[in-house]
């Protein structure tokens, strides 16, 4: 059999542990294992005998090579176009390489990732962001000035995707509240700011002047007097629904105010921007494999 693209499946969750050391200790062929959240895949000449697990033989020689390109370009993950799956097969590759660093599959990988990276670079796919989080930090961060105080209210899945792209800068500490204290406190130890609770906004809020709300609350949590120590010049993004933001703080002098319904708009057409250059990438990747399927040796 040639180069292909393997898939293995299994019924419960606490499987995968042994999976993956079944393939660790497996005797034969060299193989790339792709283990992240979507996909437990590997990559070699023969696929793996695991018994007791199912192995499915997804694509085979030029097609298993444009598979991994496209995973790696973020082309078959959820979140079309996503950096992060780059990096995972990176470390796939960097796995590989420790332990079979003269295996002919070497090249195979290494040509892979080159068009994974080319396809990524001249599409311009991940140039729009769609991620709720990141686009409602992006829309802050252009309207304040570098290194402002900043605070983020909520501190579940939402709002720890908005502080930790809040905290990458770097400029100023990022100030996080939360309903439940040690929430905060959690979140805040991770990216080293400041956390507390909502008993506490006067404080959280002295100075700040970009806020990002993103609670489950059914009613709102900011009101126009939380905000009498915070920046006369202030940008609020309320992610929350129903509204974070008492109606009034709409209304406050020199207040930027942008609620949900915008930052939802501007993803949804980044995301059809990101569709379109998903198309691009993907063509590019498609020609790409057929060139190298043009170089590999006959059979």
């Amino acid at each position: 059999m040639g180069f292909a693209a393997i898939r293995i499946d299994f019924d419960r969750p606490e499987d995968r542990a042994s999976v993956l050391d079944a393939l660790a200790r497996r005797p034969g062929p060299p193989a790339l294992v792709l283990d992240t959240c979507q996909r437990l895949e590997v990559y070699a000449d023969d696929p793996p005998d695991l018994p007791g697990f199912r192995v499915q033989t997804l694509a085979a020689d030029a097609s298993a090579f444009e598979r991994l390109a496209r995973i790696a370009a973020g082309l078959e993950s959820r979140i079309l176009g996503e950096l992060e799956i780059l990096g995972q097969v990176r470390t796939a590759y960097r796995q590989f390489r420790e332990s079979h660093d003269t295996s002919s599959l070497d090249r195979v990988f290494q040509d892979a990732l080159a068009l994974a990276r080319k396809a990524r670079r001249e599409s311009g796919i991940d140039r729009q962001l769609i991620s709720l989080g990141a686009l409602a930090a992006r829309t802050l961060l252009d309207r304040v000035p570098a290194g402002a105080p900043l605070a983020v209210v909520g501190a579940g899945d939402l709002a720890g995707s908005v502080a930790r792209y809040l905290a990458k800068p770097g400029d100023a500490p990022v100030r996080i509240g939360s309903r439940c204290p040690d929430n905060a406190l959690r979140l805040a130890r991770r990216l080293g700011a400041f956390g507390a609770g909502l008993d506490d906004l006067h404080h959280l809020l002295d100075g700040a002047a970009g806020i990002i709300t993103a609670t489950a609350a059914p009613h709102p949590v900011l009101y126009l007097h939380h905000l009498d120590r915070a920046a006369d010049d202030l940008v609020i993004v309320d992610m929350g629904v129903p509204a974070d933001c008492a109606p009034e703080i709409a209304a406050r002098p020199h207040t930027t105010y942008i609620p949900l319904e915008t930052i939802e708009a501007q993803a949804h057409g980044n995301v059809e921007d990101r569709r379109r250059r998903a198309d691009r990438a993907g063509r590019i990747i498609r020609e790409g494999a057929q060139a190298w399927s043009r170089r590999q040796p006959s059979a």
